[in-house]
């Protein structure tokens, strides 16, 4: 599970990095720390004719004719060490923001790698809009956070600590104020933002169902047009986006009010420290040189102590973040089990066997109950059954998207836990009834980032009755076909799908009616160039159409196993 501690554990590991960009950071704030003091002191010393360091220390190396002089080289000192201390925050942000970066990185591709192998019944059940939503809003939340943890929170707190310092040593009465009363404000603020937190974790929610719900809907929008439904839809869709922006505003305008009390605070304990230091003046108890030079370090001192209440801002927002973050974690895995066995190996197919297997999404209601059933190699077998009987779901089974809540599935008579999910899939290939496309290039859609030639491709096509269609094309292969293959009708995103798997050459294929978009004359060129090319292999096919039927060797009926 991510933690706020594991977040700062990944941000140790860059401890060499760290070092540097602390010890610039620390440079940075010693170079920086006496030029408030300096310009003010020289009232004292020039104005009012007190002995001071800085005119003696100037007189060490340069004979100074006028106090104009000594004034003009306070200044250039000033913008000297602003521009240096510059240069080295400068420095110290790229080091740190490198490792902010790294660290997001890290979480990212944790919460990837865990998608990679979450249960595919699983996922479904979350959805891919609440899973982009916290890859985005949630990472992006936990960004802001570790860039502050590693970045300017450790500058602010030096420089914190180092005007403390100045002050305490200037007059330790006046300076005690200012360090006594910015806490109590500091930890108003983290008492109220606690509460203000958990109206951050409501809007996030909000934000995921509005990705969900408008995800679904713009991925169905053919369906919905159809149905003439948008404007119920757009409502939903609407609803929601309400729900963001009242959940937005209550969040934003409570964490603004409590910000702007918490700093009303603040400048009320620097108009008490202003006053106090007046009155001090005015009784001979502070030069007014050490006073102005003690509200300017005051007036500095506003900077760190406004970060610190964004640090904690960002801090509780990020604790919730992480909370949704783990409910990708959450999710329970695919069954991993390690190959021994390759009962593909040096066979052109493979038998399958399916010994009391159950299966139920909920864990309570069964989809497949106690199925018994036997395919020889190179069998060519059609299910059928009636609408709900299982039929999908239990191809899912046979290529490992569902793993079986009870039972055994043999391949060539190897038990899937000794073969691997992976194994499978690599060896058994599935044509969806309903393919899904990236809108990218034909040529992607088939080869899914895999390395083939186009005269390979091309074959594919030319089974699937397609390549006349693809060479007419301007751009071929390479054109686009827009989301969800828009571009395509449904019989050609159909062979187009029937193509996809041939190319990976599978020693088992299965069809979830896979041509139903197809006119008569085009299914029937099809599977005639379809029976040579699996004339050796074990075919599933689920089907209602009789003339997919008629070619299987045998008909198994789901209802009666």
């Amino acid at each position: 599970m991510i933690t706020i501690k594991s977040i700062f554990k990944e941000i140790y590991k860059h401890k060499r990095i760290l070092i540097v960009a602390n010890v610039v950071a620390i440079i940075s704030t010693l170079i920086i720390l006496p030029v408030p003091l300096l310009i003010p002191m020289l009232i004292d010393e020039i104005i009012l004719g007190k002995s001071g360091q800085i005119t003696e220390l100037i007189d060490k190396f340069i004979t100074v004719e006028s106090a104009g002089y000594y004034i003009l080289i306070v200044l250039i000192v000033t913008i000297v060490a602003k521009a240096v201390s510059l240069l080295l925050n400068l420095l110290h942000i790229r080091l740190y923001t490198k490792v902010s970066k790294e660290v997001i990185y890290v979480i990212r591709k944790r919460l990837l790698n865990h998608l990679q192998i979450v249960s595919m019944k699983e996922y479904d059940m979350l959805g891919s809009g609440s899973v982009s939503a916290k890859l985005i809003t949630d990472i992006e939340t936990v960004d802001k956070f570790v860039s502050s943890a590693v970045g300017a929170i450790v500058v602010e707190f030096l420089t914190l600590v180092g005007i403390s310092i100045v002050i305490l040593t200037l007059n330790w009465q006046l300076a005690l104020i200012i360090l006594l009363l910015n806490p109590l404000a500091l930890s108003f603020y983290m008492h109220i933002f606690k509460i203000v937190a958990k109206i951050k974790k409501r809007e996030n929610q909000a934000i995921e169902q509005f990705q969900n719900f408008l995800t679904e809907s713009l991925e169905l929008y053919n369906q919905i047009r159809v149905q003439n439904r948008e404007k119920f839809f757009f409502q939903e869709i609407d609803k929601r986006a309400k729900e963001i922006r009242d959940r937005g505003y209550n969040f934003s305008l409570k964490s603004e009010m409590a910000l702007e009390i918490s700093r009303m605070l603040i400048t009320y304990s620097h108009d008490i420290f202003r006053a106090v230091g007046i009155f001090m003046v005015l009784i001979g108890a502070l030069s007014i040189g050490k006073m102005l030079a003690i509200f300017g370090y005051a007036w500095i001192i506003m900077r760190p102590v406004d970060k610190l209440m964004n640090f904690v801002h960002l801090y509780l927002n990020a604790k919730s973040s992480v909370e949704r973050l783990n409910e990708i974690l959450a999710l329970d895995v695919e069954p991993k089990y390690p190959p021994k066995v390759n009962p593909f190996k040096d066979s052109v197919t493979a038998s399958i066997e399916l010994k009391n297997v159950s299966f139920s999404y909920d864990g309570e209601s069964e989809v497949l109950s106690n199925i018994n059933l036997f395919i020889d190699a190179g069998e060519k077998v059609a299910i059928v059954g009636e609408t709900g009987s299982g039929k999908s779901t239990l191809a899912q089974i046979l290529i490992g998207l569902y793993p079986i809540s009870k039972g055994e599935m043999f391949y060539n008579g190897h038990e899937v836990r000794e073969i691997g999910y992976e194994i499978i899939r690599e060896n058994v290939g599935f044509v969806l009834q309903a393919p899904l496309m990236f809108n990218n290039t034909l040529r992607f859609n088939l080869t899914l980032g895999k390395k083939y030639q186009d005269k390979e491709i091309y074959e594919a096509l030319k089974v699937a009755q397609l390549d006349t269609f693809v060479k007419s094309l301007s751009k071929g292969l390479d054109t686009i076909v827009g989301k969800n293959g828009t571009k395509l009708s449904g019989g050609q995103r159909q062979r187009l799908s029937i193509a996809r798997v041939l190319l990976d050459n599978p020693k088992v294929i299965i069809f979830d009616e896979s041509t139903s978009s197809l006119d008569t004359e085009t299914e029937t060129k099809l599977l005639d160039a379809l029976d040579e090319y699996i004339k050796d292999k074990t075919v599933i096919t689920i089907a209602h159409r009789a003339s997919s039927i008629a070619r299987a060797n045998r008909v198994i009926d789901l209802n009666k196993l």
